[in-house]
């Protein structure tokens, strides 16, 4: 992935992985398949175990300003909208992150609402890659 310059990179991957941390974390339970989904993103990110250890420490030292770059702030929400569903429940507090980091991302509530709605049937089945995307175009710029 190319998110600008190499500080600007490692900067995303870890912004990244502290949402999925706090979503993991939401409902105060760290399940397996959480874990599994976490370590997955680690890799395809390119980011260490240990690097992945130092930000579920304090997850909120990673924060950062979102992407301007409107397909970074889609891969952001991918990676959180497939951490929502990881452990096969979707809650109220990872609902109320999504929405947050869907609102500090500049994404409408209502396309929000729309994945979550898509996530919740899919739950514990496949997730069609082009239904998230007929979901989203409607709002894209």
């Amino acid at each position: 992935m190319d998110f600008g310059s190499k500080e600007e990179e490692k900067a995303m991957k870890y912004y990244i992985l502290s949402l999925l941390i706090k979503q993991a974390h939401s409902d105060k339970y760290f399940s397996t398949t959480e874990r599994k989904y976490l370590n997955y993103a680690a890799q395809s990110l390119q980011v260490s175990a240990q690097e992945v250890e130092m930000i579920r420490f304090d997850p909120e030292k990673y924060l950062i300003k979102p992407p301007k770059v409107e397909h970074h702030r889609i891969t952001v929400l991918y990676y959180l909208l497939f951490m929502t569903k990881a452990d096969g429940v979707v809650d109220k507090q990872e609902e109320n992150l999504l929405h947050v980091v869907g609102f500090q991302m500049g994404f409408r509530d209502e396309m929000i609402e729309r994945l979550l709605n898509l996530l919740k049937t899919y739950l514990n089945d496949e997730l069609p890659p082009e239904s998230m995307l007929e979901e989203i175009k409607p709002y894209l710029n």
